[in-house]
């Protein structure tokens, strides 16, 4: 498979996306993850896709495999308290920054066909919104689980850090598909 991406001018660029086509955005608009993302080590650079006009549900679209878009949602949006761990010794250790700068967490969401949409909120995706470095991280001692079931409160806040990252919303994306 070949690359998906490629350099127009200055810091626009265009990553094909088997889900959304062509994307076109800023370089400066990727999310990078040093370490790749749980289960998928090689991938280190996403862009960030709105879905349709929802505040709190998004895709992460590899920059580098067209076929790999995670479906996400930010926590901000759920209406719980979470996360219920510190995250200042995870911030410090990813070198993500400390707890001072702007965080963005978002979870991971499943959809399986016949089966309720559930989050990992075990394991969040924290972004420093600043760097735009990310890291998938396993919270020790959180009392959530990989499968918490999704329920989106009615209200949620247009004002939301996580989605406010993807500052031209590239693609409009219609359903969150099963996996």
């Amino acid at each position: 498979m070949g690359g998906s991406r490629s350099e127009t001018k200055d810091s626009e660029m265009k990553i094909e996306s088997a889900r959304f086509g062509t994307i076109e955005l800023e370089a400066t608009e990727l999310i990078y993850f040093p370490a790749g993302v749980i289960g998928f080590p090689e991938e280190t650079a996403f862009a960030l896709i709105r879905h349709g006009d929802s505040p709190c549900i998004g895709w992460l679209q590899s920059v580098k495999t067209p076929e790999i878009a995670f479906p996400v949602v930010s926590v901000h949006g759920l209406g719980v308290e979470y996360p219920d761990v510190p995250l200042e010794t995870a911030l410090e250790m990813a070198n993500l920054g400390d707890i001072g700068d702007e965080i963005a967490v978002m979870a991971m969401l499943s959809a399986q066909r016949g089966q309720p949409a559930t989050v990992n909120l075990m394991a969040p995706i924290i972004v420093n919104v600043t760097t735009r470095r990310a890291m998938q991280m396993h919270l020790e001692g959180t009392r959530y689980s990989t499968r918490e079931l999704f329920v989106l409160p009615r209200e949620t806040t247009a004002n939301d850090p996580t989605m406010a990252m993807d500052k031209n919303a590239p693609v409009q994306a219609s359903t969150v598909a099963a996996e």
